[in-house]
């Protein structure tokens, strides 16, 4: 992460013009920033479950991470009324269809959160956020192409670190409060 500026940062604060949103208090924001790294643990997970070869506990792990998104699409700062409800929806919609169908319930999951992660580049330049939007599409068609679990659970495992790392870059910025 580049360095943010304090002018940058309340810049980043202050909606603009014709712009309100219901108050965003600081407990939100750490909600936000623990389910960022519930994400990359998460995903950590379903890497090692991946590698070991146990699907089952693939199937309730990738569940926990589309509980993990909704907490973290629902805790979500973003200005534009209709991102705010796309990103829920896709994340609700994802741990809606999870019992059903593992890819589309990734791919509602993994979208949402590649919108958050490059929402949190765009205002705070995390390097992670700029890499996760074109990770997940990459992951996402291996996943339709049907690469073996234990490749796959080095992929997961790679998704976890960059969810990390943007996580880390995001802790270290003061408390949001609007």
């Amino acid at each position: 992460m580049s360095k943010v500026t304090r002018e940058e940062l309340v810049q980043h604060l202050t909606p603009p013009p014709g712009i309100t949103i219901p108050p965003y208090p600081a407990k939100r924001d750490k909600i936000y920033r623990l389910s960022l790294v519930l994400v990359g643990l998460g995903l950590a997970a379903e890497g090692i479950s991946g590698i070991l070869g146990m699907t089952q506990a693939q199937f309730w792990i990738q569940g926990a991470i589309s509980l993990i998104f909704i907490i973290s699409g629902w805790t979500f700062l973003v200005w534009l009324k209709q991102w705010r409800w796309i990103v829920r929806a896709m994340v609700v919609l994802g741990l809606i269809v999870w019992p059903f169908g593992s890819l589309e319930a990734w791919a509602l999951s993994l979208v949402a959160g590649a919108i958050m992660a490059a929402k949190e580049t765009h205002c705070f330049h995390f390097w992670a956020g700029r890499v996760i939007p074109w990770y997940t599409l990459v992951l996402g068609v291996l996943l339709v192409a049907g690469l073996p679990q234990p490749y796959m659970g080095v992929g997961w495992l790679g998704l976890a670190v960059l969810w990390m790392s943007l996580a880390m870059g995001r802790s270290k910025l003061p408390l949001f409060e609007v």
